[in-house]
């Protein structure tokens, strides 16, 4: 029997490594997020807009590659003339399902619209990169798609970046999950959660259906938290990982 050939960028270390930009053809991503408005037998993405206020369980992608607007909802967040709050952040994203991530910088101009540069069929994450005295982002911050008038990506007051469990692939690249946590905060016990771990393999055919990769279901006591690491197997040991 051939035992299983291990990742050779399997121990922190070389993780670091790769975070450093020092392994070719590699890049390292650590997503996470936080749902903050989670209801009882309502399937729920984790994402800024799953809150009390927002109360907008499932994000909505755009129908195509759009330009987005960046705003706030206060007008500290200013790059010019320079505010209290956020001044610039970045964009990353697609801006189809063949090329990889790109990025660009906003000046944010209060609550008046910044468009962004490129279209993107998927934003998955806004992090503000120079702020004032007050706060890293004083107000709400949106990306909204024009034409579908959705919201993409949202930063809430005071976070600095979105807290967004979503990531969009390009069908040119392969990801390795290396790692997955979820965990609930709630006092009490027999608080009932199931996380699943959703793909899409089709997003530039259709955006609504998703495979289920993996699910966490459990019942907490508390505050509980749960990691789960996978065993990442390669083609020639005769197994494969599903």
């Amino acid at each position: 029997m051939t035992s299983p050939k291990r990742s050779p960028y399997g121990n922190p270390d070389s993780y670091l490594e790769i975070a450093m930009g020092n392994v070719p053809g590699k890049t390292g991503v650590n997503k996470w997020g936080t749902t903050t408005n989670a209801d009882a037998g309502v399937a729920t993405d984790v994402w800024d807009r799953a809150n009390a206020t927002d109360d907008q369980d499932i994000i909505t992608l755009p129908t195509q590659a759009r330009i987005h607007q960046i705003a706030s909802d206060s007008t500290s967040d200013d790059g010019s003339p320079a505010g209290v709050g956020a001044r610039t952040l970045r964009v990353s994203g697609l801006v189809d399902w063949v090329q990889s991530e790109i990025t660009e910088v906003i000046t944010l101009n209060g609550t008046t619209d910044v468009p962004t540069t490129n279209a993107y069929v998927i934003i998955h994450r806004l992090e503000v990169l120079t702020k004032g005295a007050t706060n890293v982002n004083v107000g709400t911050i949106t990306a909204t798609a024009d034409i579908d008038g959705t919201v993409s990506a949202q930063i809430q007051p005071g976070e600095g970046q979105t807290k967004m469990a979503i990531l969009g692939i390009p069908s040119t690249q392969t990801e390795y999950m290396v790692a997955i946590t979820t965990g609930i905060i709630g006092a009490g016990v027999g608080k009932e959660l199931r996380t699943n771990l959703l793909v899409n393999p089709e997003p530039g055919d259709e955006l609504t259906n998703f495979v289920v990769k993996h699910s966490f279901p459990y019942v907490n006591v508390g505050t509980s938290h749960m990691p789960h690491n996978f065993q990442t197997l390669f083609p020639d040991s005769g197994s494969s990982s599903r």
